[in-house]
């Protein structure tokens, strides 16, 4: 078990007071691990008790924004470097460790945050680079992945999103606070995920992700929602699908559950493709194949 003060980093996981199942999912995973001292919970803000008038985003976006920020503000006060976890992710053994070798071999004097995960966009390219990568990827026989086993992914022109689980260093926190301050003042244009996107692109802050990822969310928590609209349960499908890819990529996947999940989101009825569909995906299923030769 951890001891207090054995780590050079601590934990904040944000969680909803109303969200009491996703807080013992979390608690449960920390137990497991043996980091229930290195992990805490931190109370979210409900964005429907502060609103915004001058943004446009909607009530849990604002929530999700502030509650980040609070957290960081609360980490401050350690002056330690911190792992932000929303509560609906999923942890290996592996992220604790990584994390350790990363304080240790500065990588935080190179790069303010270190995303576990991302989000996987559908790009034929992308995603057959990543299949590639993980394939390559030796995990130990025993014992869990460590830094050096992984590759790293600088972001500062890739097209990322997700806050579901990221690092901020010591030395970035009051940075990062500061970024958050200022797009708050200005009305919060957009959800945290994509500022801090456009924060990286614009070279405000050095972000880099861990691949394979060492945390994804729990599919069940997209499935769940039931939409008896037609429209809004397609676009219910397809984020069940957009997660199913990030969680393929994941250290920890099971292929049965992502197979489960799968399943649910495309095997209902579909709307039907013409011909010239079919031959795109035809063409697209033989590039991400094996078969398929880089020339």
């Amino acid at each position: 078990m951890a001891q207090q003060g054995s780590h050079p980093y601590h934990g904040l996981y944000i969680n909803l007071d109303r969200s009491p199942e996703r807080r013992r999912n979390m608690e449960e995973q920390f137990a497991s691990l043996g980091l229930q001292d290195v992990y805490a919970r931190f109370s979210a803000v409900d964005g429907k008790t502060i609103p915004l008038p001058e943004s446009s985003l909607k009530s849990g976006e604002i929530g999700v924004f502030l509650s980040h920020r609070r957290a960081l503000e609360a980490a401050k006060a350690k002056n330690q470097t911190v792992h932000i976890l929303e509560d609906d992710a999923l942890l290996t053994p592996h992220v604790s460790v990584v994390i350790r070798d990363a304080i240790k071999g500065n990588l935080f004097d190179r790069y303010d945050l270190l995303f576990t995960d991302i989000i996987v966009n559908c790009e034929i390219g992308l995603l057959k680079t990543l299949r590639q990568a993980f394939e390559k990827t030796k995990f130990p026989a025993s014992g869990p992945l460590r830094l050096s086993d992984l590759q790293l992914i600088d972001l500062a022109r890739v097209n990322f999103a997700s806050t579901l689980s990221y690092v901020v260093g010591a030395k970035s926190i009051e940075k990062v606070i500061a970024l958050y301050d200022q797009e708050i003042a200005e009305g919060l244009t957009a959800p945290i995920d994509i500022f801090l996107r456009r924060a990286v692109h614009k070279g405000k802050l050095r972000a880099v992700c861990t691949f394979p990822f060492l945390t994804a969310g729990r599919l069940e928590e997209v499935m769940a929602t039931t939409v008896e609209d037609r429209r809004l349960r397609a676009r219910r499908e397809s984020a069940v699908v957009i997660a199913v890819l990030h969680y393929l990529f994941f250290a920890g996947r099971d292929l049965d559950y992502a197979q489960r999940a799968l399943d649910t989101a495309t095997k209902g009825p579909r709307k039907p493709a013409e011909r010239h569909h079919a031959l795109i995906m035809q063409a697209a299923e033989f590039v991400m194949s094996l078969d398929f030769e880089d020339f």
